[in-house]
C-alpha cells in the first residue's frame, strides 16, 4: 500500500529511525500500517462520511455550517492523519462537540484507571515539564506532552469498525532549553491509532507512541514513573537530536484543579484537570540536548492531566443562544506552574480577553505595551491544603519567535509573545510570595509548534521577586498570540482561497443574535438551573472583594 511521505516521516520519527524502512519495523506493526483502515484514502472517506453526518445534525442557535461542509467535502480527498487531525481539530466549527463523552456534573476522580488516557473524550494529554541541573550545575528547561485528539466521535467511529484507540491521533512536543543559551523543540511527532503504533494499559500506565512512552513500574500507583522520549529539531541545516529519560520516583500530593478537578464543568461541557506538583527526580535520569547526552543529579518537575473540550458549542440550546449575544470569545489562554522554595506549589489561568485584542497577533518591529490581565490561581500550601486565590498580572516585556523545528512545515511567524511576568495576588497566599516576577531561562523565545500548524511560547522560567532575590522555578505557557490560520489551511491540504476564509469567520449575525435574546428570555428557569450546578466556572472570573471565598481542603 502506498503511504505518503509525511506520514513514513512521523512513522520513523516514532520508532526513532533516520528514515522509513520496513525492514526495521515489526511485522505486526508493519500489518497495521499496511492496512485499509491505516490508508488514506479511508481516513479520508471516514472524514467526508463524518461531514455528512455533521450537515446531518445541525444544532439551535449555531452558525449555518452547511457551506462549510460542503465545501470541505468537496476539497477532502485521499488524508494523511496529520491533515485528517487539523480538519478535526481546526476547521469543523462549534457543533463538531457533538458525540464525545460529556463531562460529568463533578470529577470523582478514580485512580489508578484515571492516570490512563480517556480515550472517548475529544481531546486529553499527559504533560511532564520542570527543570533538571546535571552534576556541574547547568540547568535546562524540560517539557514532554502526549497531546491526544479523537479524530471522530466514538459511536461514529465504532460505525465504521474503528477502535477507541485507533480513532486517536497522538503527537508529541518535546522542548528543551539550556539556560542562558536557546531552546529547540523536536519537530512534533504525529501518529495514528490505525498504524498500531499507540498502546494504552490502565493498571500500571503504560501510554506508548512507538519507542516513546511514559510508564509506571508498580501496579496500582503511578510512581514510580518513567518517562521516554526522541525527536529531531530540523529547523537548522543539521538536525538537533534531543531526548528525555527520566524517572520519577514520587510526586507531592495531587493538586486538583479548578473545583476540586472541574475546569469547568458547565452542562456536559468542560474538561477534567489534575495536578502532581514536586515530582521527585530520581539522580542519574538523562536528557539529550544538541545531541550531547547528559546526566541529570536533581530536578523541579511537575505533572498534569487533563482532558475534555477545549471549546466548542454545548448540548444546551439555552447556554448556545447566551453564547451568541455576548461579547466573541477570544481564543487562548496564558498558563503557569510556580514552585516556590518553602515547597509551595502555585498554578495561574487567565483566558484571553476581547479587551487585551492589541496584543495579540502582534508582528510589527516594535514590541506591544504593558499589558494587565486578571488571573486566577490554585495554591497548595506546606500543609497540603488548596486554596483558591485571584490576582493581577501585568507582562512589561516581550520577545519574538524567530526559530521552527521545520520551517517548511512550520514556518516562522515572527510574532511577539510574552517574556516577562509581574504577579500581585490577594491575602490568600503568604506575604512573602504573594508578588513575584517570572524571568525566562533563556534571552530567547521559547516557541513551539503543534502538529496542527498552531504555535505557543512555553518555557521554564526563574521565579524572583521584585529585588531579583531567588524564589524558585517555574514554567510559563502562552497559547494563541500567534495568527497561524493560514498554515493551517496548509496542512489540512487544501489552498487558501477567500472562500475558504470566510467560511471559518463565521460570527453571529444580528438576526440570530435577537433569536437568541428571544429564546434566553424565555428560558431564564433552564439557564439558572445550569449555572447553579456548574463547577469551575468562579475560576473564569476574578469575584469583587466582598465576594472572594477562600476555599481550602486537604
Amino acid at each position: 500500500m502506498n503511504i505518503d511521505q509525511n506520514t513514513k516521516r512521523n512513522i520513523a520519527a516514532a520508532l526513532w529511525l533516520d528514515e522509513y524502512n520496513e525492514k526495521e519495523i515489526d511485522a505486526n506493526v508493519l500489518t497495521q500500517i499496511n492496512s485499509i483502515k491505516n490508508s488514506s484514502s479511508e481516513i479520508g472517506k471516514r472524514m467526508r462520511d463524518y461531514l455528512a453526518w455533521l450537515s446531518d445534525h445541525p444544532q439551535s442557535h449555531n452558525p449555518n455550517y452547511t457551506k462549510r461542509y460542503k465545501l470541505l467535502h468537496s476539497l477532502i480527498g485521499d488524508l494523511n492523519p496529520q491533515a485528517a487531525y487539523v480538519i478535526a481539530m481546526k476547521l469543523l466549527g462549534q457543533n463538531a462537540t457533538q458525540g464525545y463523552e460529556l463531562m460529568p456534573t463533578q470529577a470523582n476522580f478514580k485512580f489508578p484507571q484515571d492516570h490512563a488516557p480517556q480515550l472517548q473524550s475529544q481531546v486529553g494529554w499527559h504533560f511532564f515539564v520542570g527543570s533538571g541541573w546535571d552534576e556541574n550545575g547547568d540547568e535546562y528547561g524540560i517539557e514532554l506532552m502526549f497531546f491526544r485528539v479523537s479524530l471522530l466521535p466514538p459511536s461514529i467511529a465504532k460505525n465504521f469498525g474503528i477502535s477507541d484507540i485507533e480513532n486517536q491521533v497522538v503527537e508529541i512536543q518535546l522542548g528543551i532549553s539550556k539556560a542562558g543559551e536557546r531552546h529547540y523543540q523536536a519537530e512534533p511527532t504525529v501518529i495514528a491509532g490505525t498504524t498500531g503504533l499507540i498502546d494504552v494499559t490502565a493498571n500500571p500506565l503504560e501510554y506508548t507512541i512507538g519507542k516513546n512512552y511514559i510508564k509506571s513500574l508498580k501496579k496500582g500507583s503511578l510512581f514510580p514513573i518513567t518517562v521516554r522520549a526522541q525527536g529531531n529539531d530540523n529547523g537548522e541545516a543539521k538536525a538537533v537530536k534531543l531526548g528525555v529519560d527520566l524517572e520519577f520516583t514520587q510526586g507531592r500530593e495531587y493538586l486538583f484543579q479548578g473545583d476540586d478537578g472541574c475546569m469547568p464543568c458547565v452542562a456536559g461541557m468542560g474538561t477534567l484537570y489534575y495536578s502532581i506538583p514536586n515530582l521527585v527526580l530520581k539522580p542519574g535520569s538523562t536528557i539529550t540536548y544538541n545531541g550531547r547526552k547528559i546526566t541529570l543529579r536533581k530536578g523541579s518537575f511537575w505533572f498534569d492531566h487533563q482532558w475534555g473540550f477545549l471549546g466548542g458549542n454545548s448540548r444546551s440550546a439555552v447556554l448556545r443562544a447566551a453564547n451568541n449575544i455576548g461579547k466573541p470569545m477570544q481564543m487562548g489562554w496564558d498558563w503557569y506552574m510556580a514552585q516556590f522554595i518553602g515547597n509551595r506549589q502555585l498554578t495561574m489561568f487567565a483566558s484571553h480577553s476581547p479587551t487585551n485584542k492589541n496584543f495579540y497577533f502582534q508582528t510589527g518591529a516594535t514590541p506591544p505595551g504593558t499589558m494587565t490581565v486578571d488571573v486566577a490561581g490554585k495554591y497548595m500550601d506546606e500543609n497540603k491544603k488548596l486554596h483558591n486565590t485571584w490576582g493581577t498580572l501585568e507582562i512589561d516585556q516581550w520577545v519574538k519567535s524567530e526559530v521552527s523545528p521545520n520551517p517548511k512545515l512550520y514556518p516562522i511567524t515572527n510574532t511577539w509573545h510574552p517574556n516577562h511576568w509581574k504577579f500581585t495576588f490577594d491575602e490568600t497566599l503568604p506575604e512573602d510570595i504573594r508578588s513575584f516576577e517570572l524571568h525566562q531561562i533563556v534571552p530567547v523565545a521559547q516557541t513551539n509548534y503543534f502538529a496542527n500548524g498552531s504555535q505557543y511560547n512555553e518555557g521554564a522560567v526563574y521565579i524572583t521577586n521584585a529585588y531579583g532575590e531567588d524564589m524558585g522555578r517555574g514554567f510559563a505557557e502562552a497559547v494563541q498570540y500567534a495568527d497561524c490560520t493560514n498554515n493551517m489551511i496548509k496542512l489540512a491540504g487544501f489552498e487558501n482561497t477567500k472562500e475558504l476564509m470566510k467560511l471559518f469567520s463565521q460570527e453571529a449575525t444580528l438576526p440570530r443574535k435577537i433569536s437568541s435574546f428571544c429564546y434566553i428570555v424565555t428560558h431564564q428557569k433552564e439557564l439558572k438551573e445550569i449555572l447553579s450546578t456548574a463547577k469551575g466556572l468562579e475560576f473564569f472570573n476574578k469575584p469583587s472583594k466582598t465576594s472572594v471565598k477562600n476555599t481550602s481542603r486537604h
